[in-house]
C-alpha cells in the first residue's frame, strides 16, 4: 500500500510524499507554514530526515531566476529587451550597484542556513540513534553537497564572501559581519574541496531509498544533485584535472564497466542510438527537420528512459506546488514579460556552423564522405524562436506554449529548471581531459566522437578488422573503447557515442595540422610540435561549443571565469563580452566594457547584506 511522510518543518516545510506507509498521500513539494511545527517534533527519525531534504530542495528552487539570469545575462549569449528595468540593464552592461535587487546575496544564504541547521540536526539524529548509519551518511552528504554547490555560484559572482557553516537561526543572524570572515573565490574553492570530498556519500541515492519515489508523474531520481559532478567541477575550478577527470568519468560510465542494456549503451555517452539528436525525414530537405522526438524534445519530454538517458539534475516546477515558476516571466512574450532575449552573437554562433545532410558509406578500405553541407546549426531553431518579430529564448518554454506560440493554458506554468545533463558532463570532462594533457580525448567527444576520431578509415564497413583502432589506449579514466566491427566481432561499450557535434549533426571543428603537428612523421598518429598551441585551440574549441550546446543552462558566465583565470588573461573574457555588444551594434559600449573588465576585480558584484 502506497503511503506517505507528512513532517512539517521551521523553514520553507516541503513534504515528502510516498515513503512510508503512514495513511494518506500529499504532494511532495507542498509548502507548509513556517510556524506550523516546533522543533520538538522534527528530527525524530528517517521520515524527518526526508522532509528536511526535501525542503533544502524547497528553498534551492527559489534561486532558479537568480541562478540563470547572474550566470546568462552577464555572459554573452543572452541580451535585455526593451521590457527590461534598470536593474536588469545594469546587470547586462556590468554595472549593478551594491542595492541591485538581482544581486541581493540573501537568498542564497537562506539556503546555506538552512543547510547549515539540517547538517546540525542530522549530526545529533545519528548520535541518538535516530537515523542509521547509511541513511545519515546520504542525507548528510546530499545537504552538505547543495551547500558547497551555492558557495560555488556565490564565489563566482561576488568573488568574496562569508563562510559560514555554524547553524545559525536565520539569514539576519549574519547581519553583523565580524563575525565572519570573507573569503576570496581562490580559498573558497580550496575549502570546497578539501570538505565536500571528505563526505561519506558521493553516489546516488539507490533504489528502494525512502526518497526515491514517484509523485504526480515527477520522479525524483533525477530531483537530486549529483555529487561526483559537484566534486568534478570543483576539482576543474581548483586545476586538479585528473581528479576531475575521475569524478566525471564515474557519472559517464554509471552502469558499470560492461553491460548489454540499453541503458548500458545510451545513458549518458551521447549515444547515436538515444532520440537526443538532429535528424532529418528526408535527404537534402531542410523542411524535414524532425521537432519530435529529438534534440529540441530533450526541453519538453516527460520523465522516460530516454529523458533519462541525458538529463542528470532537473527540478520541476509544477501548478500544483512551490514555488511557481518564474522562468515564464521572465523568458515568454506570450503570458509572460519577455525581459531577456537571445543575443545576436549568439544567433550568429549557431549560424555560422557546418551541418551535414547525408554522407556516403564507407568501404572497407574507404572511409565515409560528408555531403550536401549547408550553414546552419539547427540546435539554434530550437534554442530560440521568433515569436511576434522578436527572438524569445525557448528551452523553458516548451512545456509552456503550444505549436501556435501561445499558452497552452495560462494558469498552469509548469516547467523545468536545468541543471545538469550527459552534455554538461562531456565538456566538463572534455575540459579537465584537455589541461590534464589528453587533448585527443577531449577533441573526440566534443566532435564527433571517440570512435570516428581514433579511426584511419571513420565511417568505414564493419567488415573490416578494427582491433586496434576506435580505442584511446589510455589508462582511467582517459580509456575509451569504441569498436564497433564483424570481422572479428565488437560491440564495445563507447560504440554508440557519436560526439557533441556529432550529435547535432555538425561537422568537426577545422584546426591546421601543420601547425600543431609534425607531419613529416611516419604513422598515423603524428606527433605534436606545439602541444601547448593544440591544447589552446581544444579548450577555446570547447568553450564555442559550450555556447552552441548549453546556451541559458546556467554555465556560461562560470565557464568564461574559469578559463580566463586558468590563462590568467583577463583579456579573454572582456572580449568575449565586449563582442556580445558590438554585435547588437553598440561599439561605444562595447569599448567600455571591455576596458572595464580588463581589469579583473570588476569581474566580480559587490557584496552587500540588505
Amino acid at each position: 500500500m502506497r503511503g506517505s511522510i507528512i513532517k512539517r518543518y521551521s523553514i520553507l516545510l516541503v513534504t515528502v510524499a510516498c515513503v512510508s506507509a503512514i495513511s494518506s498521500c500529499k504532494k511532495i513539494f507542498d509548502v507548509e507554514p513556517e510556524n506550523a511545527v516546533d522543533k520538538t517534533q522534527m528530527y525524530r527519525n528517517v521520515f524527518d530526515a526526508d522532509a528536511a531534504v526535501i525542503g533544502v530542495y524547497g528553498k534551492l528552487m527559489k534561486l532558479a531566476k537568480p541562478y540563470i539570469l547572474l550566470n546568462e545575462l552577464r555572459g554573452d549569449l543572452m541580451d535585455v529587451t526593451l521590457n527590461a528595468d534598470e536593474n536588469l540593464q545594469q546587470l547586462n552592461t556590468h554595472s549593478a550597484k551594491a542595492d541591485n535587487p538581482y544581486i541581493d546575496p540573501r537568498p542564497f544564504y537562506d539556503v546555506i542556513i538552512n543547510c547549515n541547521d539540517v547538517l546540525y540536526n542530522f549530526d545529533i539524529m545519528i548520535s541518538e540513534s535516530k537515523l542509521k548509519d547509511i541513511e545519515y551518511r546520504q542525507r548528510y552528504s546530499d545537504v552538505a553537497s547543495i551547500r558547497s554547490w551555492v558557495y560555488l555560484q556565490l564565489g563566482i559572482h561576488f568573488g568574496e564572501i562569508p563562510y559560514v557553516t555554524s547553524p545559525l537561526e536565520e539569514a539576519s543572524d549574519l547581519n553583523d559581519m565580524s563575525k565572519f570572515p570573507m573569503v576570496k573565490l581562490e580559498a573558497l574553492i580550496d575549502s570546497l574541496v578539501s570538505f565536500t570530498e571528505k563526505l561519506p556519500f558521493t553516489e546516488d541515492y539507490p533504489t528502494g531509498t525512502t526518497l526515491m519515489t514517484t509523485v504526480d508523474g515527477y520522479s525524483t531520481s533525477r530531483f537530486f544533485i549529483n555529487k561526483n559532478i559537484l566534486l568534478g567541477d570543483l576539482y576543474l575550478w581548483d586545476g586538479q584535472y585528473d581528479k576531475a577527470a575521475d569524478r566525471y568519468k564515474r557519472v559517464m560510465e554509471i552502469n558499470g564497466p560492461s553491460g548489454n542494456s540499453e541503458a548500458f549503451f545510451n545513458q549518458y555517452r551521447i549515444s547515436s542510438f538515444s532520440d537526443a539528436g538532429i535528424f532529418y525525414t528526408r535527404a537534402q530537405d531542410f523542411s524535414s527537420l524532425v521537432y519530435t522526438p529529438g534534440w529540441r524534445y530533450l526541453f519538453e519530454r516527460s520523465q522516460d528512459n530516454q529523458f533519462n538517458y541525458e538529463w542528470i539534475w532537473v527540478l520541476p516546477f509544477d501548478k500544483n506546488f512551490e514555488p511557481q515558476n518564474p522562468l515564464i516571466d521572465l523568458f515568454s512574450p506570450n503570458g509572460g514579460s519577455y525581459l531577456v532575449k537571445p543575443s545576436q552573437l549568439a544567433m550568429d554562433n549557431w549560424n555560422s556552423q557546418t551541418q551535414v545532410f547525408t554522407y556516403a558509406s564507407g568501404t572497407s578500405t574507404a572511409a565515409a564522405v560528408l555531403r550536401d553541407n549547408f550553414p546552419l546549426d539547427s540546435r539554434g531553431l530550437f534554442t530560440w524562436r521568433t515569436i511576434n518579430g522578436q527572438p524569445v529564448i525557448m528551452k523553458y518554454l516548451y512545456n509552456y506554449l503550444g505549436t501556435n506560440l501561445l499558452p497552452i493554458n495560462s494558469f498552469n506554468k509548469a516547467g523545468k529548471w536545468f541543471l545538469t545533463r550527459a552534455a554538461t558532463l562531456h565538456l566538463h570532462y572534455a575540459e579537465a581531459a584537455n589541461r590534464a594533457g589528453k587533448m585527443k580525448v577531449a577533441y573526440a567527444l566534443t566532435n564527433r566522437g571517440i570512435k570516428e576520431t581514433y579511426d584511419t578509415l571513420p565511417g568505414a564497413a564493419r567488415t573490416r578488422d578494427v582491433t586496434k583502432w576506435q580505442q584511446t589506449f589510455l589508462p582511467y579514466p582517459y580509456d575509451f573503447d569504441a569498436r564497433e566491427g564483424d570481422a572479428p566481432s565488437y560491440r564495445n561499450n563507447w560504440y554508440r557515442n557519436q560526439g557533441i557535434r556529432g550529435r547535432a549533426a555538425l561537422r568537426s571543428a577545422k584546426f591546421d595540422s601543420a601547425r600543431y603537428f609534425n607531419l613529416a612523421a611516419s604513422g598515423f598518429n603524428k606527433p605534436l610540435s606545439d602541444s601547448l598551441g593544440f591544447q589552446q585551440f581544444v579548450e577555446n574549441m570547447i568553450i564555442d561549443e559550450n555556447a552552441l550546446e548549453l546556451a541559458y543552462e546556467g554555465n556560461r558566465w562560470p565557464d568564461l571565469v574559469r578559463v580566463a583565470l586558468r590563462k590568467n588573461d583577463p583579456s579573454y573574457l572582456a572580449n568575449k563580452i565586449a563582442t556580445k555588444f558590438e554585435r547588437a551594434g553598440n561599439p561605444g559600449l562595447a569599448a567600455s566594457i571591455r576596458a572595464k573588465l580588463s581589469n579583473k576585480d570588476n569581474w566580480f558584484l559587490p557584496f552587500k547584506w540588505k
